[in-house]
């Protein structure tokens, strides 16, 4: 534990070589990680309906293609829910915006705002947020933020959580992978799910950290997702965006284990016991420390999802 209460940073910033700008077409886009032929499919067979997903991030901005929070609190004092940093609202808009936009359309949200409009957040408060979110009835949390370090209190809210049955997805963090563990805190964390980001090419994302303790790696260069201005779109890149996608493949999984009657999953070793069976393997044959286990893609677990034929056990 920390005798401090040191600043985490969100993984927001972007390398030189990528992309982050508005999206100036103000109608639906066409976004290459959710390509509607593939996933008409699945959305007519599971929508994350009744599955709560909380965002703990910069906080929400209301969005016409997201829903209204069931839940929302702020954790920074002085600063109301509302996002005027951007993060958090492209966060919930990639894991369950409608029309779409997001992985689950069906979910329910619940927003934390855990990191201030600058981007910043104390341990203490992320880990406020955790058991919040918990007790405010998130089957997923979702948070796209890392530090240095590890925290107690942190992951013993993650512990927690899990053993709630509450599925707890960390971003691995935006500092690249040379040969040596470059995965922040919490995702670092083994009671944690740690996500990754590909790109577009199926190629892992240069800017994504990569270690031991990497479970799986979702889409995350240039994800087009929501703006705060009420209406409009950008494109982000990192693993912060990955995070949420993974968020939202959760929700979707999670509602087929209820309509099959499958237990919940109460620790991060049961969901990489999942993992090893329903990934798609990429990178080098088996567990990586770029990719993990693997990317949820076509065809293995989407295909399972439209002919509810997952493999839990």
């Amino acid at each position: 534990m920390h005798s401090n209460d040191p600043q985490f940073e969100p993984m927001i910033y972007t390398p030189p070589d990528l992309e982050v700008g508005a999206f100036v077409d103000q109608t639906a886009p066409t976004l290459w990680h959710l390509p509607a032929g593939k996933w008409r499919d699945v959305w007519q067979r599971v929508t994350g309906r009744t599955v709560k997903i909380a965002i703990l991030d910069t906080g929400y901005t209301k969005h016409a293609d997201g829903p209204v929070p069931i839940a929302e609190r702020s954790f920074i004092r002085g600063e109301s829910v509302s996002d005027r940093n951007g993060h958090g609202t492209h966060c919930a808009g990639t894991a369950l915006g409608r029309n779409g936009i997001g992985v689950a359309p069906g979910a329910e949200l619940i927003v934390g705002k855990v990191l201030s409009d600058r981007g910043s957040g104390s341990s203490s408060g992320i880990a406020a947020g955790i058991r919040w979110a918990t007790e405010a009835g998130a089957d997923v949390i979702s948070m796209s933020l890392g530090g240095g370090s590890s925290y107690g209190p942190t992951n013993a809210a993650i512990d927690d959580a899990f053993e709630q049955g509450v599925i707890v997805n960390a971003a691995a963090g935006n500092s690249g992978y040379r040969g040596r563990n470059t995965i922040g805190w919490p995702a670092r964390y083994s009671g944690c799910i740690c996500c990754g980001a590909y790109r577009r090419d199926g190629q892992i994302a240069n800017f994504s950290s990569g270690g031991r303790q990497l479970d799986w790696a979702c889409p995350g260069q240039d994800i087009v997702s929501f703006a705060i201005n009420g209406s409009g779109y950008r494109s982000m890149s990192g693993t912060s965006m990955a995070t949420p996608f993974g968020a939202g493949v959760f929700a979707l999984i999670v509602e087929l284990m209820r309509r099959e009657g499958q237990a919940e999953w109460r620790a991060a070793d049961a969901v990489r016991a999942f993992f090893k069976r329903n990934m798609t393997d990429a990178g080098q044959p088996g567990f990586d420390e770029r990719f993990g286990h693997g990317i949820p893609t076509m065809p293995e677990i989407m295909t399972a999802l439209v002919n509810d034929n997952l493999q839990f056990a």
